[in-house]
């Protein structure tokens, strides 16, 4: 127990001198306890801080002027502060290394490697990891494949920029010669446009085709119709995770984290919101907008199809999760899938 207690302390005191020597760069005045307190997330009172930076004075981390009750770190403190960032970096490299070595030997095809990203996730921050399937409103056509597999099914294969490959059946048959017509009309109006204008670019080109090939009129219409009820997908791991992890008095979190699994539509929609923001978004507890993700944090990103934002991936786990580690790690990922996209290009 005692050792326990030693670490608290340390931990403490490190969080403290870090804050301290943070705000005195930026501000170029001595610090006081009432100011860590207020700017920097420390849930300890202002007497408990005054304790520990006069602790760290004995110490020598810490100095003050004597026109100030303030403090501004010593050399010893920067030397503290510096060899925990040189810390931060080496686990920043050891995290990539690690990363490397799950995505060797994957298969080249896109769902593969984005259902690895996310069992990726999950283990590494031993929290619910999750990637998004690349946004149907930006991925674009790359080839469609039509095989007739029954005298009354036509299996649509349609294959995007990104890697991503779709299946999908229609009720309809065309003997060879018009499956043929069909599948050149197809390529030749639809290569290079995105999956959400395939319905309307369909609809607008069929005026084209003679009369008389009503009947390939009809099924191109069906066609689509089958783009346009596309819809984003998602990957889900590490469910389980969050119920080891958990220190919240009820299960409604873990509920909640299983029902997206089975009904990922709500999900997708939640996490679409930080699609256009940018860089790392961190949502702790009550600034998750379901109540069902107060007891948790959510920290998301985007990733890059050719310099585009395509999709969102990241994690969710308690709210006394590592922030800095898991900002860290989701980022790793980010840029190691923005990697696959440019190679696989």
């Amino acid at each position: 127990m005692r050792h326990t207690a030693l670490e608290v302390l340390k931990e403490r005191k490190t969080k403290i001198l870090n804050a301290v020597i943070h705000h005195y760069i930026r501000i170029g005045k001595p610090v006081g306890s009432d100011v860590l307190t207020k700017e920097y997330n420390i849930s300890l009172s202002p007497a408990t801080v005054r304790n520990l930076m006069a602790e760290l004075e004995e110490d020598g981390y810490l100095t003050h002027p004597h026109t100030s009750s303030g403090r501004i770190p010593t050399d010893k403190g920067y030397r503290s502060y510096v060899d925990s960032l040189v810390k931060l970096q080496s686990y920043a490299i050891e995290e990539e290394e690690r990363i490397k070595r799950e995505y060797e030997g994957k298969h080249n095809e896109i769902e593969d490697i984005l259902s690895e990203t996310s069992r990726i996730l999950s283990g590494l921050s031993q929290y619910t990891g999750f990637v998004m399937t690349p946004k149907a409103q930006y991925d674009k056509i790359k080839n469609i494949e039509l095989v007739q597999i029954s005298e009354e099914e036509l299996l649509v294969i349609l294959l995007t920029q990104s890697g991503m490959v779709k299946h999908k059946k229609v009720k309809a048959y065309l003997a060879y010669v018009q499956l043929g017509k069909l599948r050149i009309f197809l390529n030749e109006k639809l290569r290079g446009i995105s999956i959400a204008q395939v319905n309307r670019k369909i609809i607008s080109e069929i005026k084209d085709f003679r009369r008389n090939e009503s009947e390939i009129l009809k099924i191109a219409e069906k066609i689509s119709y089958v783009f346009y009820n596309i819809q984003d997908d998602i990957y889900i791991d590490g469910t389980s995770n969050v119920v080891a992890a958990s220190d919240f008095s009820d299960f409604e979190p873990v509920k909640l984290l299983i029902k997206f699994n089975e009904d990922k539509e709500k999900f997708i929609e939640i996490i679409n919101k930080d699609f256009n923001n940018g860089g790392i978004n961190v949502k702790i507890g009550s600034e998750n907008t379901l109540d069902g993700l107060k007891d948790l944090s959510m920290i998301t990103t985007t990733y890059k199809n050719r310099e585009r934002a395509v999709g969102v991936l990241g994690i969710i786990g308690p709210k006394r999760m590592e922030y800095e580690k898991m900002m860290l790690l989701v980022n790793r990922i980010s840029e190691m899938l923005n990697r696959f996209f440019k190679e696989m290009s």
